[in-house]
């Protein structure tokens, strides 16, 4: 199943020309509906001094936002944009990117991992963080300089969990056919207690029954693949071992991977792990939601 219509968060940073080119990229590919998003917004520390806001602030505010998607439209248009459209909006900016999400139905949200502040992590915290946290569809965050190109190598780490799943049939659609592929990885943790068991033996159990799981898999994902499937176990981590393998890997150029495992605590393991990722991955990551 294609994309139909993807919104691409847009505020001018850097991070935003690099997400936007991507949006554009895939829209292309999958004959989707491009719709550029911005919303503007005064912070409360500014609201609350009235005596400093005039009415011609907030309406300069407005027109520059105005005339900044304008631009962004010509640039995605000269990149060679098809169905496109814009939408502007006043407010909290990772809330109004959600509930355009939601009143649009869009399938696929691409949005840069910071934004134009230039410090990452706050704004990766304020906007793209609270995005992938809450959205109701996946959410493809976009860093790096690399000019877009189909994914060659996507690395898709599983925990057997309904999410996994959906991460690793949206890997289907994503990498190229014919590229280098898809690799599961899976990761054996340690149990928090051991009971009776010693810590060597359970590994060992927890090994082998990943491992088994796993080909499972693959043969289950291979039939009518694009491209080839394989795996990889790793013990550690989660988050900490993902990292590790696309650090070990540097021909793995995206992430797709479930927002939260078997547990259902969103919260607990979205932070852990899929944040962890989106915040440190050097290469594009795809986070995938439960249908809403």
């Amino acid at each position: 199943m294609a994309f139909a219509k993807i919104l691409c968060a847009v505020d001018f940073s850097e991070s935003s020309e690099r997400a936007m080119a991507e949006a554009v990229r895939l829209a292309g590919e999958h004959d989707a509906e491009l719709i550029l998003f911005h919303t503007y917004y005064l912070p409360p520390f500014v609201l609350a001094d009235t005596a400093g806001v005039s009415p011609a602030l907030t309406q300069q505010l407005a027109d520059d936002a105005r005339a900044g998607l304008a631009e962004a439209v010509s640039r995605a248009r000269a990149l060679g944009a098809r169905k496109l459209r814009s939408k502007l909006a006043d407010g909290l900016p990772w809330l109004k990117i959600v509930k355009a999400s939601k009143a649009e139905a869009v399938d696929l949200i691409v949005i840069g991992s910071h934004g134009r502040s230039g410090f990452a992590r706050i704004a990766l915290g304020s906007v793209a963080e609270m995005v992938v946290r809450h959205a109701p569809c996946p959410v493809l965050t976009v860093r790096g300089t690399a000019a877009p190109h189909p994914f060659e190598h996507v690395l898709v780490p599983v925990d057997f969990s309904p999410r996994s799943r959906d991460a690793a049939e949206l890997a289907l659609r994503l990498v190229r056919p014919g590229g280098a592929g898809i690799t599961l990885l899976h990761v054996v943790e340690a149990p928090i207690t051991w009971g009776e068991l010693r810590p060597l033996e359970a590994y060992r159990d927890l090994d082998a029954r990943g491992a088994a799981q796993l080909e499972a898999w693959i043969k289950q994902l291979t039939a009518g693949a694009p491209a080839p499937v394989r795996s990889q176990v790793r013990v550690g981590s989660a988050g900490a071992q993902i990292l590790h393998a696309l650090e070990a890997d540097r021909s793995i150029d995206l992430v797709v991977m479930g927002s939260h495992g078997r547990t259902g605590l969103k919260r607990i393991v979205l932070g852990s792990v899929a944040e962890k990722t989106v915040r440190h991955a050097p290469c594009p990551v795809v986070i995938v939601h439960h249908p809403a």
